[in-house]
């Protein structure tokens, strides 16, 4: 099942996949309009590259997101040298 977390912003490479992908629908639909392959292989060719983007940009923010909850779980582990004020 696909869950969707809109807390999250979007990523920084958003604009480039959407703009990709509008080359490359834009390439794939002349390609096959015109009836012209070089100009349809074209178009695969930039699709693929906005997806392979897709995939650099997902696997760079898990790599964020684990250094983050690295950096929480020492915090939590120093969290003993600096212990929080008793309640009053």
């Amino acid at each position: 099942m696909l869950r969707l977390d809109r807390s999250r912003k979007a990523g920084p490479l958003l604009e480039w996949k959407v703009r990709l992908f509008a080359v490359g629908a834009g390439l794939g639909l002349s390609g096959i309009f015109l009836d012209e392959s070089w100009l349809t292989g074209a178009a695969i060719v930039v699709l693929g590259a906005g997806g392979l983007l897709a995939v650099l940009a997902g696997r760079r923010r898990r790599g964020e997101e684990d250094d983050e909850d690295d950096e929480a779980e020492d915090d939590d582990a120093a969290g003993d040298a600096n212990p929080p004020p008793p309640p009053r």
